[in-house]
């Protein structure tokens, strides 16, 4: 499964890319503070569902399906590559998208969407505070209001 480290690093990535392109197209502008992972390691499916359990991605990693019944370390090193990925979207700034909010954590779940256990967190400091986010509603404000009232003039 070493040899195929990158590829299934992309897999996932692709995976988690594709949860934040669905909650951006929603219409809901509701924000997520949580993902939930569940993994089907004999299958090799990983599913990802926001924190009101509506389904984002879902994939399938082969490499995992054909070692399931022979590598009893396999669920360990699916979580790395899972904590890999997710760091190396964090390092790309993906979480930095409003729509996530803060404190924002990945849990692993069961099928019954009971937490099995934690594998990334981003905590309140991060990514764009309330000053900030008040500061862009201020200017947005601002440049709403000379529009509107330019035309009275």
């Amino acid at each position: 499964m070493e040899k195929n480290k990158p590829k299934v690093q992309t897999i996932l990535e692709s995976i988690f890319n594709g949860a934040v392109d669905k909650m951006q197209k929603s219409d809901s502008g509701q924000l997520v503070g949580a993902w939930l992972v569940q993994l089907d390691l004999a299958a090799g499916e990983v599913q990802v569902y926001d924190d009101r359990e509506v389904a984002l991605d879902k994939n399938i990693i082969f490499e995992w399906a054909e070692h399931a019944g022979k590598n009893p370390r396999l669920y360990k090193q699916a979580l790395h590559f899972i904590r890999v990925s997710l760091a190396a979207l964090k390092t790309r700034k993906t979480f930095d998208n409003p729509i996530f909010m803060r404190p924002f954590k990945v849990m692993i779940v069961d099928d019954n969407f009971n937490e099995i256990e934690t594998v990334f967190t981003l905590e309140g400091s991060e990514g764009l505070s309330e000053g900030r986010l008040m500061k862009n509603l201020e200017q947005d404000l601002q440049n709403f209001s000379k529009k509107i009232f330019a035309g009275l003039e």
